[in-house]
Order: structure tokens, then sequence, then C-alpha cells
């Protein structure tokens, strides 16, 4: 191994004991090495290790050997943060995914949505393993798009599995609220959270507010915007908390508005020009206490993958 990667893996080995770290650089050997699936059976067959009689110990690395993943985690984010120049804002996106797993051994697997084999149009479900990833957003020289570098992971076990457990369930959003917890604790600065339509939850952009995150996510056309409100100071009763209902899908056809124009990056690595709106509003549910957000509802070329409205919450 090069001085350059032990110079690297060197400050994760203060985490492990010494027959433990002397372990994993042999994995992680391995696994750069071995071609098709990284099981530890494969790695020491790689590794030239297939007759080794003791070969249990470099299992017991994953099942019994004892490390902090959270602490790991948190050295790992300050290695990806250094990659970062000084003018990029911290950019991390949330997202869930399947490890496909079968089995009565597997407890914490259920039923869900394979995203990769459905479509709009057709809904695959697959049992297995739902897992919660942060990642890094960190633009590179060699590439044109940004790559994503996960650096913390969390396993949200099934319903089903937590109740036949006698544990508290917890769902995705959870256990983001408190990832993004987590990582504000450990930065100890601002930062900026990305994630899908999945992520655009009341409950998650109160967190954020408190833990001074900016959260980015796809908001539906149909959700309940408000004005801010008007206080009549001649008025009795109790103050308004919301003013009149903005429907976005009359905003798309409305002549009135102002839409303004903008270069973006496209996939494929094209340019192009997009037209969007943008204000601020309320977003409200009954029981909570109003949000304030701003929302960019964009145009896309030519109308192929229609309009679709941005939530930033900071």
């Amino acid at each position: 191994m090069t001085t350059e990667i032990l110079s690297v893996l060197a400050v994760f080995a203060s985490e492990f004991s010494r027959p433990t770290w002397k372990n994993i650089q042999v994995l992680l050997i391995g696994a750069i090495l071995c071609r098709g699936p990284r099981r530890v059976s494969n790695v020491l067959r790689v590794m030239g290790l297939a007759s080794i009689r003791n070969f249990s110990k470099y299992h017991r690395v994953l099942s019994r050997a004892e490390w902090n993943g959270l602490t790991l985690a948190k050295i790992l984010l300050g290695l990806l943060v250094k990659l970062l120049p000084d003018s990029c804002p911290i950019l991390i996106a949330v997202d869930e995914t399947l490890e496909r797993r079968r089995g009565k051994k597997i407890k914490a697997k259920g039923l869900y949505r394979d995203a990769v084999r459905s479509s709009q149009s057709h809904v695959v479900t697959s049992f297995g393993l739902k897992w919660e990833c942060m990642m890094l957003i960190v633009p590179l020289p060699w590439c044109k798009r940004p790559w994503a570098l996960p650096f913390l992971t969390l396993l949200a076990p099934s319903k089903k599995s937590n109740e036949k457990a006698g544990r508290r369930h917890k769902t995705s959003l959870d256990w983001t609220c408190q990832m993004v917890k987590l990582v504000s604790r450990w930065l100890g600065r601002s930062w900026i959270l990305v994630g899908d339509g999945a992520y655009a939850c009341m409950d998650l952009a109160a967190t954020c507010i408190k833990q001074n995150v900016t959260l980015i996510s796809r908001l539906r056309l149909d959700a309940q915007l408000f004005e801010f409100p008007i206080y009549e100071k001649k008025k009795l009763g109790r103050k308004p908390i919301k003013g009149q209902r903005i429907h976005l899908k009359e905003l798309l056809i409305d002549q009135t508005q102002t839409w303004q124009t903008g270069i973006v990056n496209w996939y494929g690595g094209e340019k192009k020009t997009v037209e969007y709106l943008t204000f601020t509003c309320l977003w409200y549910h009954a029981g909570i206490i109003p949000i304030p957000l701003r929302i960019v509802l964009v145009k896309t070329p030519n109308g192929k993958n229609g309009n679709a409205s941005k939530l930033l919450i900071n």
C-alpha cells in the first residue's frame, strides 16, 4: 500500500485495537483488488489467504470487534470537508437506498419499492434492508459533475421488525432528523441539505431551521402555501397566522406573473435556459406553526419534464 493511502488511513487507526486494525488493512486492500462481490471470503482469496486456518478473525472484524461507526463517520466527514474549496458551501445530499436481502436470519428486512426496477407506470417491490445515506457533494477537477461521497449510513429497520423486537418504530424522516442534528453538532456551522420530494416534510423543515440548516427539496404543486398575514391594529380577536392561499398551478398559467430566465447546468454536461418564478410565503398545516420558505417555480425546457417547484428553507 502506498504512503499516500497509509497517511489517510492512519487517521482511523486510533479507533481500533492493534489486531483489528491489522486485519482491516488486509480487508481494505483486498476490497480494492477484488472483482465481483466483495465478500470476506473473496477478499481473502485475492490476498492469497484462501488456505489460512484462522480465517474467522477477519469475519469477526464486522461481527464482534468493538469499534464506533459514528466516530469513524465524523472523522471521514472532516477529511472530506477539507477537499472543498474555501468559497464552496457545505452541500450534503440525503437519500435512501435498498439492499436486496432475503432469508429468515435477516431480521430488519422489509418489503419496499425497488426504485431501480420500478418506473412511473410499473411498481416493483423487493425484500431487503433500507439504509439512509448522507453524502457530501464535492467538485473534482477531473470530472464535469460533482461527486456525492457517502460518509454516514444508518439502517432503518422495517416497522414489522421493530414491533417484533419491541422497539419504537422510526420512519425514514425520523432517522433523517436525527442525522441532521448529528451532522450539525459535528460541523458546528451552517450547511445545506438536499433531498428529493420524499424529504419535503414540515417536521424535517422545522428541525433544519433549529439547526441552522438550509433545506432544498421538491414540493408538491398542491402544497398548502399561504401569503404572510396582514395585521390590522383596530381589529379585535386573535391575530391571523396566515394570509390568502397560494395555488402553484394557477401561477403557472397566470399571465400577469413576471418570469425570470436563467442558464443552468443540464444533464450530459449541457447548459440550458429555464424560466423560473421565485417568492417567499408560508407553509401551513393544521396544528403546526407555519414555516416561512422560498419557492422557486421552474419551467423546464420545452416542457419535457413538466413543471417543478423547489422549496428552500433556511
